[in-house]
């Protein structure tokens, strides 16, 4: 990504969250001195004022007059080959119009595409300065007049697109996409940080508000909360502070108790030093970033409807519109300490579908051709309804079994009888609506896939939308199909190694299958840029060897990982010396892998399932959410764990996955499996990821304790 800016000597550049400031080219930078570009600029700040623009915001519309702009635009258009120029505000969007079609002439004459042209619309800016008293009809037809020029519009809230389409802006070209929220740098707030910076005591209450402080609306809201809401408030807490951070505060409204921070980089330590978040906005458009980042900190809220537009309200936070009821609402939040939790948890819960990695999908869509106009609005329910507040336990998987029928014989697998094929042409669509439904990553698995006729193609299609692909295999069909390897656009690679040479062909039913294996591993290791990871089923026959399987995937550079055999009661490690190779083993590998050491209580629960200790209790996952599988026979199933009939819930077959993924009855299974569990007889690393992501035991309450805990 690159970003032009004001600054004439240089654009910058990210990439994989590094950022490098480049220099324009000398030839560059000596047409910016050209005439008539130094008197443009100057001339600019003349056309805004007879346009009616306040002074204050010149900044944000001088560029639609000023023809440097548009140089630099050009220039790192040709410089980078850019195929998109998104303007954040109206005002760039002319010069982004006008390099896009440039650009497009220039490459045209190589036989090149033009890129697209974009304005995100964070606002309806003509109705936000109309708020406030300014004259707009000259203002509403400029920009108007930018929405029209570029060839993509991108409004937060779907109300915001009405009033453009009402203002005669094409509705096809106006796509709805909600601001979005890095749950993950939300999630991590240290508030005792910002406490101990600025003398705060853990007992003091603490309000915030953050924002672009010169804007008009947050000046403002500024105003507001120093002239109407501080007094009455310190009257009923007197030691109360209130946070107010962002660049350019209006110093005026300084106070004791009002600490403005200017801009910082640590914005969700500040969040969560606060007991409160407020929003006192009575101006402007669009969905409040602001109050996606308290909702992913766990905050409650206090907002004006103005302040709270464009979110649809589910009981996460509190609306309020003048100041005695917002005074009023403030203070009881202090008072309970409980409310507070029940709101953070409400409105962390709301914003979760609103992770940056989903919402920038939408992006990326429209960008590719795909779902130009469609609105993205924030969801008013969703799958996780009935899930506690949780981040997610990884990206959505896609577990595909593509056939039945395998080279080796396996003693506990029953995946290697026939030889049953998904057809190519039926992966194609499974393929589409999985991206659709937000899937990233897709897990190819068998039998062994590599006997599947068309696996690689498989692989190409994935990878061609977008998908993260991962193969599981035995690795003894590497060396075969080297040269179809090397050329597929595999991400990962994982393998089943489950012992040394003479225990693991024993149970794979093929002497020589242990030296093919590590053979395969590294060549792929040493000649192609594939992570690698070996998986081991722990078994009566094997566990002695755990350790040693452990130490050889960390001499070959491969990740690892293990699980106590399912559904084979005949492999169940029950005997003494077995389970305290068991625990020797898991304690061995957590002093050197962080996972198994933060789910060791989940290893040591894995004897209890072979022991049947936990027989008739039943186990949760987050299935049919954060990973689903299906069968080479279009089976939609909540996991991996293929031969139960009990959890299917649907062929995608006969309907769409999309379709079914959104069905009644599928959400009914979803609410079951977190209510009343699975015994289907899985104990893998699903079962702690679900504990990590809710917080909650992976195991489900008996009923009769249900019953205990519901009538106390």
């Amino acid at each position: 990504m690159f970003v032009v800016v004001e600054e004439r000597d240089h654009y910058h550049r990210f990439y994989q969250e590094e950022h490098t400031i480049v220099p324009y080219s000398q030839r560059i930078r000596a047409m910016e001195e050209w005439f008539p570009l130094p008197f443009l600029q100057r001339f600019s700040e003349r056309i805004c004022a007879k346009i009616g623009y306040p002074k204050e915001e010149y900044f944000l519309y001088k560029p639609q007059f000023d023809l440097s702009w548009v140089l630099r635009a050009l220039a790192v258009g040709r410089a980078e080959n850019i195929d998109v120029f998104q303007a954040e505000f109206p005002g760039y969007g002319v010069p982004a119009a006008i390099a896009s079609h440039l650009l497009g002439m220039i490459r045209s004459w190589k036989g090149g595409r033009r890129p697209i042209s974009s304005i995100v619309q964070h606002n309806v800016e003509w109705d936000r300065l109309a708020e406030f008293g300014h004259r707009v009809s000259s203002i509403r037809m400029m920009e108007v007049y930018a929405l029209k020029m570029v060839d993509e519009v991108i409004a937060v809230s779907a109300d915001d697109k009405r009033r453009m389409v009402a203002a005669g802006v094409d509705t096809q070209k106006i796509t709805v996409v909600p601001h979005g929220v890095d749950m993950r740098r939300f999630s991590g707030g240290d508030g005792e940080i910002v406490r101990t910076e600025y003398g705060i005591s853990p007992q003091t209450p603490v309000l915030i508000f953050h924002g672009t402080l010169h804007y008009w609306p947050n000046t403002e809201a500024v105003r507001f909360i120093r002239t109407r809401l501080l007094e009455p408030l310190l009257a009923q807490h007197p030691t109360l502070k209130i946070l107010i951070c962002g660049m350019n505060p209006p110093l005026e409204y300084s106070h004791p108790a009002i600490i403005f921070t200017g801009s910082v980089y640590n914005l969700e330590d500040y969040i969560s030093a606060a007991d409160v978040c407020i929003c006192p906005l009575f101006a402007g458009g669009g969905t409040r970033l602001k109050l996606l980042e308290y909702m992913a900190v766990q905050k409650p809220i206090v907002s004006t409807s103005k302040g709270a537009e464009g979110i649809p309200l589910t009981g996460q936070m509190i609306i309020s519109d003048t100041a005695k009821e917002m005074i009023r609402e403030i203070s009881y939040l202090l008072h309970h300490p409980k409310k507070q939790k029940e709101l953070g948890y409400m409105a962390k819960r709301f914003v979760s579908t609103l992770d940056w990695d989903r919402v920038s999908e939408a992006y990326v869509r429209l960008y590719s051709g795909l779902d130009r106009g469609k609105d993205w609005s924030i969801p008013t329910a969703d799958i996780e309804a009935h899930l506690p507040s949780r981040l997610p336990s990884k990206d959505r998987t896609l577990l595909l079994l593509i056939n039945k029928g395998c080279n080796l014989r396996c003693s506990f697998c029953d995946l290697w009888e026939g030889k049953e094929q998904l057809p190519l042409n039926a992966v194609y669509p499974i393929f589409d609506d999985a991206v659709e439904i937000g899937t990233k990553v897709l897990v190819i698995t068998g039998g062994e896939p590599m006997l599947h006729r068309d696996v690689f193609s498989m692989i190409t299609a994935a990878k061609n939308r977008g998908l993260s692909v991962n193969m599981t295999t035995n690795g003894t069909l590497i060396e075969k199909y080297w040269d179809k390897v090397i050329a597929a656009p595999l991400d990962s690679l994982s393998f089943s190694i489950d012992g040394l040479e003479d225990v693991h062909d024993v149970l794979r039913g093929q002497k020589g299958a242990f030296a093919k294996t590590i053979s395969a591993i590294k060549r792929v290791r040493s000649e192609l840029s594939v992570s690698c990871s070996i998986y081991f089923v722990a078994t009566n026959q094997n566990v002695h060897q755990l350790k040693d399987v452990f130490d050889l995937a960390c001499d070959l550079g491969c990740s690892f990982d293990f699980w106590p055999v399912n559904d084979a009661p005949e492999l169940y490690i029950t005997q003494p010396k077995d389970v305290q190779k068991w625990k020797e083993a898991v304690s061995y590998i957590a002093l050197q892998s962080k996972k198994v050491y933060r789910n060791q209580a989940f290893y040591q629960d894995g004897m209890r399932y072979h022991a049947k200790l936990e027989e008739g209790r039943s186990v949760r996952c987050l299935g049919l959410i954060d990973q689903y599988g299906i069968t080479y026979d279009g089976w939609l199933l909540p996991c991996c764990v293929w031969g139960k009939d009990e959890l299917r819930v649907g062929n995608v077959l006969e309907t769409p996955l999309r379709t079914l993924w959104k069905s009644s009855e599928v959400q009914e299974h979803r609410t079951s499996l977190y209510k009343k569990g699975c015994n289907a007889g899985c104990f893998n690393h699903s079962l702690y990821e679900f504990s990590a992501s809710t917080g909650e035991s992976f195991l489900v309450e008996k009923e009769e304790e249900y019953v205990e805990k519901s009538t106390v």
